[in-house]
């Protein structure tokens, strides 16, 4: 059961890898920064979970410590640019979120490189450096969260005037909902930090909860941005349904 956890997080490296590409040809096509940050950043993060699973799906021994350290930076150099995607798409002039960007990114890069340069084991929860790397991560996910739930609040008022259409409404939810689930994945690696810690192994629980969220996360990006017709559709039907009128 436990190596067949490990097809979780590697089938959501294929989903970000796929994503990534769709993501960049559309950046080719656009030109938008957006498409071109997020695509940068799944890519990164699709290296980041085949490389780290491999070993243990193939009963292979553990990557020697450069290597795991170089897979391990790949996500953490994944989080920049997706930092970088929520301050283009909300906050594209604000100072402030110049500024969050910049200490997310020092904090982050600090607990990463403190720790490989001390040699400090991934995931180790007596490790201050892995703390401060996981707040670095952890943090632009929540601000993602909260930035498009805020956003969908000002869109839905503008949709019923008319000013925006239904599937940008949808999309803000999405994105928040996208943010809310990373929240989860970020969780996944405190259990999995508990775990190496008690027994030096991964449980089936954290593998499926990381995966999981991992692959939802792809399949709600994948909605925001590249929604099937049907899907499509059905978010037009319902925003073409009125709403019952409050009573007087």
């Amino acid at each position: 059961m436990e190596q067949y956890a490990y097809l979780i997080p590697i089938a959501a490296s294929f989903v970000y890898l796929i994503a990534s590409v769709r993501l960049l040809r559309l950046h080719g096509r656009t030109g938008e920064r957006p498409e071109l940050l997020l695509g940068v950043c799944f890519a990164l993060w699709g290296v980041y979970y085949f490389g780290y699973n491999v070993p243990s799906l193939l009963h292979l021994n553990p990557w020697p410590f450069a290597i795991e350290w170089m897979i391990e930076w790949t996500y953490i150099l994944g989080v920049l640019p997706y930092m970088l995607f929520t301050r283009s798409v909300f906050r594209p002039n604000s100072a402030w979120s110049g500024a969050c960007v910049a200490i997310c990114s020092a904090v982050l890069l600090m607990g990463t490189g403190m720790g490989t340069i001390e040699g400090q084991v991934v995931y180790s929860l007596s490790s201050p450096w892995f703390v401060a790397e996981w707040v670095g991560y952890t943090a632009p996910c929540a601000w993602l969260c909260g930035e498009a739930a805020l956003y969908r609040r000002g869109a839905q008022k503008r949709a019923r005037l008319g000013l925006v259409q239904p599937i940008v409404v949808n999309r803000y939810l999405l994105l928040a909902l996208f943010g809310g689930v990373q929240v989860l994945a970020c969780f996944a690696d405190l259990s999995l930090a508990h775990d190496i810690a008690s027994t030096r192994a991964v449980s089936v629980v954290s593998n499926l909860l990381l995966g999981g969220s991992e692959i939802a996360s792809v399949v709600l990006l994948g909605l925001a941005f590249f929604p099937p017709r049907a899907y499509a559709s059905w978010i037009a039907h319902r925003a073409a349904i009125p709403s019952a009128p409050a009573e007087a």
